[in-house]
């Protein structure tokens, strides 16, 4: 169970990152999550929070393609869960990089500053990342909510980031983060 849990997080990672659906994750996907995430949040491509988003998912994308065996400049579905099971890329190396990459999402989303995210703020972060099915994001809210007070705090969204790229049951925090479910 262990391994087929991490594999299907992996495929619903490679999901997210490959923004606009043609089975292959790119640099322009990557810099389409950080546009649209700004646009969610009235931002534009010059403000600094949109360009140190642009910048954490420039270094995620760096460590992406280093899985691209053919050097076409894209990573195939087969090329990353290769690069996975290889040991190329790492849970430890992709989480790393993530945790910026949504600790930056989270910044940008925080719009009063205040370090707490509402259902709002939240969905807009999967928005801008190309999850457009609403009830992916309220079921992934309400599970990392877990004081339940319909705000989640950096702590609370890390928590499940974390668990998303290392559980390897369905009870760990995050696990199911991204299947709505």
């Amino acid at each position: 169970m262990s391994g087929d849990l991490r594999m299907d997080n992996v495929d619903r990672a490679f999901a997210v990152f490959d923004v606009d659906g043609d089975g292959e994750i790119s640099w322009e996907d990557f810099s389409a999550a950080a546009r649209g995430v700004g646009r969610e949040f009235g931002l534009g491509v010059e403000s600094s929070e949109v360009r140190n988003l642009v910048a954490a998912y420039r270094e995620l994308w760096e460590y992406i393609v280093g899985a691209d065996l053919d050097a076409d400049g894209v990573v195939s579905r087969g090329e990353f869960r290769d690069a996975h099971e290889a040991g190329r890329l790492s849970t430890g190396g992709l989480l790393e990089k993530w945790l910026v990459v949504s600790g930056r999402n989270f910044e940008v989303a925080d719009r009063d500053g205040d370090g707490r995210l509402d259902g709002s703020e939240f969905a807009g972060i999967y928005r801008g990342n190309g999850v457009t099915d609403p009830q992916v994001a309220a079921i992934a809210f309400a599970g990392m909510d877990v004081d339940g007070d319909e705000r989640l705090d950096r702590e609370e969204f890390q928590t499940h980031v974390r668990g998303f790229f290392t559980a390897t049951d369905g009870s760990v925090k995050g696990s199911r983060m991204l299947s709505g479910g």
